[in-house]
């Protein structure tokens, strides 16, 4: 007597692998755009507090340059760039109500200094608040 499967038992294990798969991918997905989007806002938190933290050193005003067409945040302490993040990298995109945000030597916010950051990616979205204070608060 042989012993294996028959080829209506390889089917039926076909059949159920695939029905698994069908329901698991796009669960999948959907945790990876949020681990993804989680990921590009803590970084893009901390070249904000990176901003506030040179401005406090340096005792001078520091601005953070939000470009939501080239999808990049830039920080910049006078004539010198000290910090810029591609967000393509992570695959997100970013809304912004402000196109740049600058500490004083401080480390409050210089002017118009309240912004929200919103990133996206699929059907994942976070939101940074920057208050005047210079807080960040991810929603």
């Amino acid at each position: 007597m042989r012993t294996g499967y028959t080829m209506l038992e390889l089917l039926i294990i076909l059949a159920v692998t695939g029905i698994l798969a069908g329901v698991s991918i796009p669960a999948l997905i959907g945790m990876r755009d949020r681990i993804t989007v989680r990921m590009a806002a803590i970084d893009t938190g901390r070249a904000l507090a990176d901003a506030r933290t040179v401005a406090l050193t340096a005792s001078r005003r520091t601005a953070v340059r939000i470009d939501a067409i080239a999808n990049t945040v830039s920080v910049f302490s006078g004539a010198d760039t000290i910090r810029v993040l591609h967000l393509d990298e992570y695959g997100v995109r970013m809304q912004t109500t402000r196109d740049s945000i600058a500490f004083g030597p401080t480390g409050i916010g210089w002017g118009a200094a309240t912004a929200t950051i919103t990133l996206t990616r699929g059907a994942a979205s976070t939101a940074l608040a920057v208050s005047r204070l210079g807080r960040i608060r991810r929603a």
